[in-house]
């Protein structure tokens, strides 16, 4: 039987492209999504800074809860910080020569012009402790700062602010920029290229007052003494470490590893690397299933004359199952090896994407390695088998006799067994889709989002049926507007609905993933800035260049004349966790911490319960939506996980709607901070005072650019627009996957429509032979291909119309959710061209050959 199946594709070329093609496209999609989850593992980029450290600690990059003998894990999204006291315990670790604490902080240098010099290739300068200099390849020109007025610098800072050693510059950090000698300057001499974070050395004191925390530091790099080797070092670190402070959540970093310790930024990307394979993964495999099972039908349905004949004279099920397994299996190892490079390339395309729109770092290396193209291979040669396994069960289930008579024309009807998963599938698809306006939690949107794409694949089984009856509605109007050749397309389409459902099925596969995919976030997103436009009560949003504001601003503004409130803010994830049916779990947020006073003045965060005047320590404030998910409200208690790790139960003082624009918890900025390495505010609200001169503060406020370099003073929609600016990130980051997928299944549309036209070439003869011309075959063609579209586009729109507007409902409000024209123009105009393309260009050409010639083809 395999011998068979060699022979089989071997003289059937044509009739197993189809699923080449498929499988091909599987192939590039599956290790492009499988080099995105590696590199998420991987490291990203080189160790620079702490190239000379044998061994990094920093505080642990992730938190436990636990319940009961059960527990969850949840990775963290920002740096952790390191007790102080730790720097002495390793310094007297054996095999230790000298333990540094590194002090990391945002500062700049300010230009003579008012602008803020960056390094090379345009990177940003950080500031750090002279003593980290000794972890990392530098050679110094000049002295080391000394006292407070003191700083070095990196040569490409100092050559973009064009000064040298012996000038002033002014820097601007963590405080009100001040005024500094350089008294040095580094070069770095290491691998990697230029600096990614080039330093901007501080005397240590100096260097501890900008980082603005006693108690803590941002790593500890470990010089180890002659002799030991770095990784059974580490293994005395941890247990010296665990030892002293009795399990304290720090992690050591080695080797490569010590790149995550250095740049949060490229930790933080990993994450989000991660979460986008676990998102779209699943996703993707079953449509890789879904697109490979269809191809493999409809090749197989071409043959079903050949099949019943080995039927009849003897084939057993077992042979039939086994050649058609083996014809799987040759055409699945083949293709997927294939699509392995072209995978490769994708991901490449896909990196460069991803750092345009800064969801990746530019430096930022995907990982190459054979394991991705290995499970991709493996998972598209299973896919390939599941799908033969099922065509093969429903050829051998019929008789040979009546396998001989289905041959000749269409097999009437669809299996029992499909019809009913399919109409399952609908139910449970309608009742996930139902589930925001019966709940307010999460779970309800994630329910919704999930059960739209069930009943697309529920369509999609269901397809032959759908399209029968679709058909129908519409004969009566294409008849009278096209007359014969109109008559002939419909009544072409009804005789063979499961032919052209197979065509259908991907163009509403396309089209119904496209708008579930796409029309969420940008419901979401508008939903975001409505809300942020109209909670800003303030009259003007400050924010800065350097990364943010620092903690004093809002002090100072404060104290300006006409100024009625003022209030900083700092948006950051958090974790909540709850107990649910005895098991911990743990949902991230979006969160805003702000200063303590009348909050009522600059936000209104449309409060329905409790009140938000005030939001002193040890309280907070939620969303509906989060207190609907966490089973809290007023009077009670939320279990947070800050940035550190650090669990804080705080009373809940208020319950709001507009979590979408501003967070769906609300800190005061302090608590915030205190658990966090940032040390800046994102942005500061400013209420004027009734009665005052708008020009006058408004002068004021614009007057302390010179205080506080970066400074920029906008109006009431700045949060608004600082939204809208994230939500079109985000949406751009999330779409750029979606290339691939919407590729793929662009591809399986074309193929399966190329397979079902030119299988007809027999059909187009036999026309030409009885009196038809070329030119109204190709009309009779374009009408069917209009009726195509048309019932893709109903049936690709309507399906996810459900889904979409119970989660607009859920996350707005309203159960209208927003579509932006073009895009669903674009999306609908794309599937229309394509499939357009995919049946009139195979029907041209087969319309060159004779028709004598043609009639006598084989399927």
């Amino acid at each position: 039987m395999f011998r068979l199946a060699i022979s089989t594709i071997r003289e059937r070329k044509a009739g197993f492209a189809g699923a080449f093609v498929a499988l091909l496209g599987a192939s590039v999609l599956l290790t492009a999504f499988g080099i995105i989850l590696q590199s998420g593992i991987g490291d990203g980029v080189p160790v620079q800074r702490y190239a000379k450290a044998s061994v990094v600690v920093t505080g642990k990059q992730s938190f436990t809860v636990h319940e009961g003998k059960k527990s969850k894990t949840k990775a963290l999204t920002e740096a952790v910080d390191v007790p102080a006291e730790l720097v002495g315990t390793v310094a007297h670790a054996e095999g230790v020569a000298q333990a540094v604490g590194v002090l990391t902080f945002p500062a700049q240098v300010v230009a003579a012009d008012g602008a803020l010099a960056r390094g090379a290739d345009d990177r940003v300068s950080i500031g750090t402790n002279w003593s980290s200099a000794t972890l990392g390849p530098f050679e110094l020109s000049g002295r080391e700062p000394r006292g407070a007025g003191e700083v070095v610098l990196e040569q490409s800072v100092a050559g973009h602010a064009k000064v040298k050693v012996g000038d002033h510059v002014r820097i601007a950090s963590t405080r009100a920029a001040g005024t500094y000698t350089v008294v040095g300057l580094v070069k770095y001499t290491g691998a990697g290229g230029a600096l990614r974070t080039p330093p901007i050395f501080f005397a240590d004191d100096q260097a501890r007052a900008l980082f603005g925390r006693t108690d803590q530091v941002s790593a500890i790099g470990v010089l180890a003494a002659p002799g030991p080797d770095a990784g059974r070092l580490d293994d005395r670190l941890d247990d010296r470490v665990d030892a002293v402070l009795k399990g304290a959540h720090v992690s050591s970093h080695t080797g490569a590893g010590r790149s995550s310790a250095e740049n949060p930024d490229v930790a933080s990307a990993r994450g989000s690397l991660k979460e986008l394979a676990g998102s779209l993964g699943g996703t993707v495999v079953l449509i890789t299933m879904l697109v490979v099972g269809s191809t493999l039908a409809l090749g197989v349905h071409q043959r079903r004359r050949e099949l019943a004949l080995l039927r009849a004279i003897g084939a057993t099920p077992k042979q039939i199952h086994t050649m058609i397994a083996g014809e799987a299996l040759v055409v699945a190892l083949a293709a997927a090896t294939l699509g392995c490079l072209p995978g490769v390339l994708a991901a490449k395309a896909l990196r460069g994407a991803l750092s345009v729109i800064d969801v990746l770092p530019p430096d930022f290396e995907f990982s190459y390695g054979p394991i991705p193209m290995v499970a991709a291979v493996g998972t598209a040669v299973i896919a390939a088998q599941v799908a033969g396994f099922a065509v093969a069960r429903r050829v051998v289930s019929v008789r040979p006799v009546e396998a001989l008579a289905q041959a000749q024309s269409e097999e009437a009807g669809l299996g029992r067994a499909r019809v009913v998963i399919g109409v399952l599938l609908v139910v449970l698809g309608a009742a996930a889709s139902l589930l925001p306006l019966f709940f307010g939690s999460i779970f309800a949107v994630a329910g919704a989002a999930s059960g739209g794409l069930i009943m697309v694949v529920a369509f999609l089984m269901l397809a032959p049926p759908v399209v029968a009856r679709v058909t129908r509605l519409l004969a009566a109007p294409f008849r009278r507007r096209f007359g014969d050749l109109g008559y002939l397309a419909v009544a072409n389409t009804q005789a063979n609905a499961r032919r052209l459902a197979a065509g259908i099925g991907p163009l509403i596969l396309a089209i119904g993933f496209s708008a579930l995919q796409l029309f969420i976030p940008t419901t979401t997103a508008a939903a975001a800035q409505d809300q942020a436009r109209a909670g800003v009560l303030a009259d003007y949003t400050l924010s800065g260049a350097a990364g943010g504001l620092p903690t004093e601003v809002p002090g100072y503004v404060q104290g300006l004349p006409g100024v009625a409130a003022a209030a900083g803010t700092v948006r950051v994830g958090l974790f909540a966790s709850t107990t649910m049916l005895g098991d911990p779990e743990v949902f991230d947020y979006q969160a805003q911490g702000l200063t303590a006073g009348r909050l009522d003045r600059v936000l209104d965060l449309d409060v329905t319960a409790g009140a938000l005047e005030q939001l002193p320590e040890g309280t907070a404030a939620v969303s509906d939506g989060a207190a609907a998910t966490l089973g809290t409200g007023v009077g009670r208690t939320v279990r947070v996980h800050l940035p550190d790790g650090q669990t804080i139960e705080p009373r809940v003082v208020a319950v709001y709607r507009r979590g979408l624009g501003f967070g769906d918890l609300t800190l005061p900025a302090a608590t915030i901070l205190q658990h966090s390495s940032r040390q800046l505010y994102d942005s500061v609200l400013v209420r004027v005072r009734d009665g005052a001169d708008r020009e006058q503060v408004l002068d004021e406020l614009r007057a302390l650019r010179d205080r506080y370099p970066g400074l920029r003073v906008q109006d009431k929609g700045g949060l608004s627009a600082a939204q809208q600016h994230s939500a079109t990130a985000g949406l751009v980051g999330s779409a750029m996957p979606l290339v691939l997928v919407f590729g793929y299944i662009a591809v399986a549309v074309a193929n399966t429509l190329v397979m079902t036209t030119l299988s007809r070439s027999r059909e187009f003869a036999l026309l030409r032979l009885v009196g038809a011309t070329p030119s109204q075959v190709m009309r009779m063609m374009r009408t069917e291909t209009l009726m195509v579209v048309l019932i893709a586009v109903v049936v690709g729109t309507a399906v996810p119309l459900l889904p979409l507007a119970t989660v607009s409902q859920g996350l707005t409000g309203s159960p209208i959710p927003y579509v932006p024209p073009l895009l669903y123009v674009a999306i609908v105009a794309a599937v229309s061209a394509l499939a357009a393309a995919a049946v009139l260009v195979p029907t041209r050409l087969a319309l060159r050959a004779r028709p004598v010639d043609a009639i006598g083809m084989r399927e």
